[in-house]
């Protein structure tokens, strides 16, 4: 359960976040007619956008994090 200082938190950093989302380049995305923001260089659609913008402002790297990451499977069941 999120406690009242966290909900605040996390109202400001969404404010911060539309704030600074509205001053990026938009384009139509082509395949699926949504929105898409040029941000560093890499285009985002609005919740990878978000989850970029989360990851820098949160994420705390410890000499000894290691990340794993791949896509997300595509065209198999």
């Amino acid at each position: 359960m999120e406690s009242h200082f966290e909900k605040q938190n996390t109202d400001v950093l969404q404010k911060s976040f539309k704030e600074m989302i509205s001053t990026l380049p938009k384009e139509k995305y082509w395949v699926f007619s949504v929105d898409q923001y040029q941000y560093q260089g890499f285009w985002f659609t609005l919740p990878f956008l978000q989850g970029a913008l989360s990851a820098q402002q949160q994420f705390q790297a410890q000499p000894t994090d290691i990340i794993l990451c791949s896509s997300p499977r595509t065209g198999t069941a």
